[in-house]
Formats: C-alpha cells, sequence, structure tokens
C-alpha cells in the first residue's frame, strides 16, 4: 500500500494512516511533512492519492502548474488525485441571477465571506480574500501592501484543461463519489458523527466548540478528520495520473505557453535594479 497525502491539511485534521503535508507545521514528524507543495519531501511513485481539500485557490495561479507536477511526481501511475476548491461557474451563476437563496446559504458554510459589498463582493471574495499565505508588496520591495488566502479561482473546464496538460486524466466528481473508498466520509469533527455540518458558529456553539480568530493567532478546541466539505460551493475533480511530467516541462506547457498571457507576469525579470533587489532579499525567482 503507498502513502495517503493530505495536501494542504491544517495541523488540526487527523485521520489513520494518512500523511499531512502543511505550511502551518514548523518540522516533519513521521506522518506529518513540514514545507511546500512545490517540493514535497516524499519520494517518486509513493502516494497512491493525494487530496486537496480548498488549497489551490491559495496558490497564485502561476505556481499551480509546478504543483501538479510535484503532486504527479509523487503518485504512482493510476495513483488518484481529489481536488476541491469553489466552484466559478455556480457561484457566477448565482452572482449573474442575483440568486439570494444561494447567497445566504453560502454564508452558512463560509461565514467569512466580505457581506459590505452585495453579491459582487461575496463573488470577489471566493476568487481573491485577504489572510496570511501570500504577502503582496509594492514594485520597490519597500512596501507591505497585505496578506492573501484566495488569489485565483476555476472551474471544471480550466481545471481539466490544466491536468489533461501535465499528465493526468480528469472527471467532474460528486460530494463523497470518490472511487478511493476512504474518502467518501465528509469533513467533521472528530468525535462527531461523521456526517457534513456547516463549521460556522452556530455550529460550533450548539456542540460546545471554540473556533476564533484573537490576535492574528485562531483558538481551537477541537480535531477535525474525513474529507470532502462546503457541498454547495465547492468543485470536486477526481484526476488519475496517467503519465509522469517534470516541472520545468509543466512550466513551459502552461506559463509559457504563447497563448498565455501569464509571460507578462515576469516582464520585471528584466530588471537589474528589480533583480538586485530580490537577491537582496534572499527571495528565489526561478523555476526549482
Amino acid at each position: 500500500m503507498g502513502i495517503k497525502l493530505n495536501l494542504g491539511a491544517s495541523p488540526r485534521w487527523i485521520q489513520e494512516g494518512w500523511h499531512v503535508l502543511d505550511h502551518k507545521l514548523t518540522e516533519s514528524t513521521g506522518i506529518a511533512i513540514a514545507g511546500d507543495a512545490t517540493n514535497i519531501q516524499l519520494p517518486d511513485d509513493s502516494c497512491d492519492i493525494v487530496f486537496c481539500s480548498h488549497v489551490v485557490e491559495h496558490i497564485p495561479h502561476i505556481r499551480f502548474p509546478i504543483v501538479l507536477s510535484e503532486i504527479n511526481r509523487v503518485l504512482r501511475p493510476g495513483g488518484i488525485l481529489r481536488i476541491l476548491t469553489p466552484n466559478l461557474e455556480v457561484i457566477a451563476r448565482a452572482y449573474v441571477e442575483k440568486d439570494d437563496e444561494f447567497f445566504q446559504r453560502a454564508l452558512e458554510e463560509d461565514e467569512s465571506l466580505r457581506k459590505d459589498l452585495g453579491y459582487g463582493g461575496m463573488l470577489v471574495n471566493y476568487i481573491v480574500s485577504p489572510g496570511q499565505d501570500t504577502v503582496l508588496l509594492d514594485r520597490n520591495l519597500k512596501n507591505f501592501i497585505a496578506g492573501y488566502a484566495h488569489l485565483y479561482a476555476y472551474d471544471y473546464s480550466m481545471l481539466e484543461i490544466i491536468l489533461k496538460k501535465l499528465g493526468f486524466t480528469a472527471r467532474k466528481a460528486e460530494f463523497n463519489d470518490s472511487e478511493f473508498e476512504e474518502v467518501r466520509v465528509p469533513l467533521h469533527v472528530l468525535g462527531l458523527e461523521p456526517v457534513w455540518q456547516n463549521f460556522n458558529q452556530a455550529f460550533y456553539a450548539r456542540n460546545g466548540l471554540v473556533h476564533k480568530l484573537v490576535d492574528g493567532v485562531y483558538d481551537i478546541n477541537f480535531k477535525v478528520t474525513g474529507f470532502d466539505r462546503d457541498p454547495l460551493t465547492s468543485l470536486i475533480v477526481e484526476a488519475k495520473k496517467a503519465y509522469h511530467v517534470d516541472k520545468q516541462t509543466a512550466n513551459a506547457t502552461i506559463n509559457e505557453s504563447l497563448d498565455n498571457y501569464n509571460r507578462y507576469a515576469w516582464s520585471l525579470l528584466r530588471s537589474p535594479e528589480f533583480v538586485e533587489g530580490l537577491e537582496r532579499m534572499n527571495v528565489s525567482y526561478k523555476v526549482k
């Protein structure tokens, strides 16, 4: 049996027999792997499944092909990648239709959605949102502007195209319908019934749980287990590794394509002053 990896799982997540990789971990301890999804500290072809729930929207889209190539590397041939991420098509349709019922239900799934700018504010919050995962600096590398969580959004067609170009076959999946039987249990609080319930303050209060942000640090008194979450707003894609694609090929196939305006994102690297600033800060700017 190969490794089962939950990529981007919170340190609060636990499941017997599973490895966890999360950037919030400060050190690797057995099945808990500290680090970066662009450099997974596991051998080639070592994983049967990589589960990735509400992570890819936090990854800068120009880094996403590199992450997928690394997932491809650690998956065995035929291994499964299961992705959950906000469903751009479903949320955008609700925005266009001004579907109040949908957005009220969405707020029950995610209380952090921006509410002061109406439906548009909620839509955009699925695409770009505040957080601590990625920071934005000005072009002079002197002023911190903000921290971000969500940075991009996908519909099924977008993910299918990218996955197929990077060595996977893909299908649009439904909630809890994974080919990998163990993954058919929804995310839930450890010790509670294994059914999906919206994680919100009303739910926490009913069950004597604490989940709150205090001075930039979360105060949480419970752990979670299980897999799929947020059935209303989640796009779920299950893919299989068909063939190997390395990082350089992935970067060239997606980011360096002549059809992709992403190439402009590296235009500042033509400035010697900007590159010198990056090097003074010991910031890596090359695909590794």
